[in-house]
């Protein structure tokens, strides 16, 4: 388990564990990507709380965009003012602002691929010393939280903290309407351009300034557009959805991030109870991880699978 020395008297709760687990499935490529940042080695702020990040990001396109966002979303959402101030949510938002930025300033320079690809994000940052739990995710990678009894670890309640970002859904297809866009059902699967997603990092095409020029009709912005160049808005939105969860420290919580390969083709309640069932007989986190994600890539037709697993306790349970 995580060394207890990283626990400190004021603080709310104690990561216990928090490991990940990948496969690369029936796919042709491994373009998932994820991290797990603890206490000792998160990135230094202007606070003296005590943190720990846990993301997954599913690529799309290629892999390239989801490592950017590994290696940089972190560094960037510290660095945000909002972060010192407490203001997690803003932070988040801003720092997925920030990461589009810097794709696109590669892009304008050497690399089109963050023209082209993508990927999803789901972030959960956990302050260790006030318990709280702040997510912020874009796509349709998911991240569950569960409260587990101290007595008998039996889950008491459980929640799926993000929520899917899809083109057919009637607040986003207004949305890519108002900006000029159109949402197309192609093979069933309802799609902007050639995304089932409605809200994603990287994928430039689709957001302002690429998608307003006047480029090659072969193009899947052009074929997305019903607005004249000028007119024309993000069709695919960075502004993931936020929420925050404060944790109580008489209790103890499981959490799982994970990629669609994962969430799509399991029932929440039912993963998260084999998961807390594996911690029970003494199972680490990055087994009960890896053990997820090789059972969800070894169904037919598997998409990359990945998931990252963490175990809260409050100071009191």
């Amino acid at each position: 388990m995580l060394r207890t020395t990283i626990m400190a008297t004021e603080d709310t709760v104690l990561l216990f564990d928090a490991g990940a687990g990948t496969a690369q499935g029936e796919r042709n490529s491994q373009e998932d990507r994820y991290v797990v940042i603890l206490p000792d080695e998160f990135p230094p702020s202007q606070t003296t709380d005590k943190f720990a990040l846990l993301a997954t990001y599913d690529g799309h396109g290629s892999s390239m965009v989801s490592e950017h966002v590994r290696q940089n979303l972190a560094h960037l959402l510290v660095s945000r003012p909002e972060f010192s101030q407490g203001d997690y949510e803003t932070a988040i938002c801003r720092a997925f602002e920030d990461e589009d930025s810097l794709l696109f300033g590669l892009s304008m320079a050497e690399d089109i691929e963050p023209v082209i690809s993508g990927t999803t994000v789901a972030l959960c940052l956990v302050n260790l010393t006030k318990g709280l739990v702040v997510v912020g995710n874009v796509g349709d990678s998911h991240i569950l939280l569960a409260e587990r009894d101290p007595l008998t670890e039996a889950i008491v309640w459980q929640d799926r903290l993000t929520k899917a970002h899809k083109p057919n859904t009637p607040a986003e297809r207004n949305r890519i309407e108002r900006a000029g866009g159109a949402v197309r059902v192609i093979s069933g699967t309802a799609r902007l351009g050639s995304l089932n997603m409605s809200r994603a990092l990287g994928d430039l095409q689709y957001k302002n300034p690429i998608n307003t020029l006047d480029i090659d009709a072969t193009s899947k912005s052009r074929r997305v557009s019903t607005a004249i160049p000028q007119r024309r808005g993000d069709f695919l939105s960075n502004k993931p959805h936020v929420r925050t969860v404060k944790l109580d420290k008489n209790s103890r919580y499981a959490l799982l991030c994970s990629t669609d390969g994962v969430s799509d083709t399991t029932d929440d309640k039912i993963l998260m109870e084999e998961v807390v069932a594996a911690l029970t007989k003494g199972q680490r986190a990055s087994d009960i991880a890896k053990s997820v994600t090789s059972m969800a890539a070894g169904m037919p037709g598997s998409d990359n699978c990945t998931c990252v697993v963490a175990f809260f306790d409050g100071i009191q349970s």
